[in-house]
């Protein structure tokens, strides 16, 4: 039976039987080539597992990657439809408030008396042709800054 190394102070303790590697010595070459080939086998058989397991991995990050490149495709829209739905009570109110406005304007001009006419035009710049009248009032300001320079 096999114990573990003894140090000193220690009792050697011992290896049950099943735990024990087979003495290569022991063993027949074609028992060692099997007991080889069930360890590749197993082996093989693992990573067949995780290579499932990252192809099955990869078609849900691409299945997950189309969908988000759909999702960046429709951002537009989706902005655009949000966009409108907050903007639509807005625009109701606008149109409400427009109405509410026309209608106090009509009930204004029902209850007020009417405007009087405008005051006839002063004679004086009826004598004046428009071009005349207008060039008098850009001058007006320059003769009063002359009048006052004058006062001095």
């Amino acid at each position: 039976m096999a114990t573990d190394l003894h140090r000193p102070g220690n009792t050697p303790v011992p290896i049950p039987a099943e735990l024990r590697s087979p003495e290569p010595e022991s063993q027949k070459p074609e028992d060692r080539l099997r007991n080889a080939l069930r360890e590749a086998t197993l082996e093989l058989e693992a990573t067949k597992a995780q290579l499932l397991t990252c192809q099955q991995d990869l078609d849900r990050a691409r299945r997950q990657l189309a969908d988000l490149e759909e999702l960046i495709r429709d951002l537009p829209q989706i902005f655009e439809r949000k966009f409108h739905q907050r903007l639509q009570p807005l625009l109701d109110q606008q149109l409400l408030l427009a109405q509410d406005n026309q209608a106090l304007r009509e009930q204004a001009r029902r209850l007020l008396p009417p405007a009087p006419p405008p005051p006839p035009p002063d004679p004086e710049s009826e004598r004046r042709p428009a071009s005349e009248s207008s060039q008098q009032e850009a001058l007006a300001p320059l003769r009063a800054l002359r009048q006052r320079w004058l006062r001095r």
